[in-house]
């Protein structure tokens, strides 16, 4: 199973060698920018310098440098199952970049995950109407989107600084990727399958992820209190029509507390008929310490 995770822009380089940093393996990293110093501190195995001919490009140059290595995106992209990438689209890079590369994507069959970031209200009207544009274009090419809502940044920063929220961000979504290689990799019980992720996650354009986790006597409730307050996506869990859970734990884990977690989650969504499909992978790392893991993805 080939997964690559392709980081765009800013935002994206930054996502990319957070997931580095945070061990998450069998996965290859790309990064792409039009920025030459930006694109020299990617930790990624691959680093793509689109050179645009200009210090600060717009969208539509951005995206015309793109196309033009249309058949290099070809090469790269060659034998993948599934495809994250991951973007801000206030910006020129990421909003020209990631329609060329998804449009190849679909060329080859490939199954995509675009991970996007709304800019904050005040970075201004042309960078919102910039987003606006390439979120129209990337939901018309992606498999599943999900739009991470910077603006809810606000609720994670408290006394805290911006990076810190941004840290949290970045920690949420490095679980969903995380938990889908695992799935697709790794023997549990109850196992998912490819099939079983692309089900839950096909033609959603409101896909979210929440974790959740703890451990004792009170965990169902620390991990569903948590599951309901890490709240940074666009869609919302409530509206879900698909939901994937995967639990990661030791093998001793009780079977209570998984059906426990399980059936509040279901409590929480509207529709009694939601698509619900979970599974467990076994983590030794978690045997000491007794904790249980729960990452949810849910899409409409």
């Amino acid at each position: 199973m080939s997964v690559k995770v392709i980081g765009i822009g800013g935002m994206g380089i930054n996502f990319v060698n957070f997931m580095i940093a945070s061990g998450v393996r069998k996965v290859e990293y790309i990064t792409i920018d039009t920025d030459s110093k930006n694109s020299e501190r990617s930790h990624a195995e691959k680093k793509i310098f689109l050179d645009t001919g200009v210090k600060e490009c717009s969208r539509e140059q951005a995206e015309r440098v793109a196309l033009q290595c249309e058949n290099q995106f070809r090469e790269l992209l060659k034998g993948t199952d599934i495809l994250f990438l991951t973007a801000g689209v206030g910006g020129a890079t990421g909003s020209g970049i990631m329609p060329v590369i998804l449009e190849v994507a679909k060329k080859l069959r490939i199954f995509t995950v675009s991970i996007i970031a709304r800019p904050f209200y005040l970075e201004g009207f042309e960078n919102l109407k910039i987003a606006n544009t390439g979120i129209k274009k990337i939901e018309k090419l992606a498999d599943s989107m999900i739009v991470v809502m910077n603006e809810k940044l606000y609720n994670y920063v408290g006394k805290n600084s911006l990076e810190t929220a941004y840290k949290k961000a970045n920690f949420i979504i490095k679980e969903g990727i995380e938990s889908i290689v695992n799935i697709l990799t790794e023997i549990g019980f109850m196992n998912i399958d490819f099939l079983d992720v692309k089900s839950v996650l096909q033609d959603s354009k409101d896909t979210i992820i929440r974790v959740g986790e703890a451990k004792g006597d009170n965990a169902v409730d620390k991990i569903i209190e948590q599951i309901k307050k890490n709240n940074l996506f666009e869609g919302k869990l409530e509206d879900a029509k698909r939901v994937l859970i995967n639990f990661i734990a030791a093998e001793d884990v009780s079977l209570e507390y998984i059906r426990q977690i399980t059936e509040r989650i279901s409590d929480i969504i509207e529709d009694k008929n939601v698509n619900l499909i979970w599974g467990v992978i076994f983590n030794q790392n978690y045997r000491d310490v007794g904790k249980i893991k729960t990452v949810v993805i849910s899409s409409v």
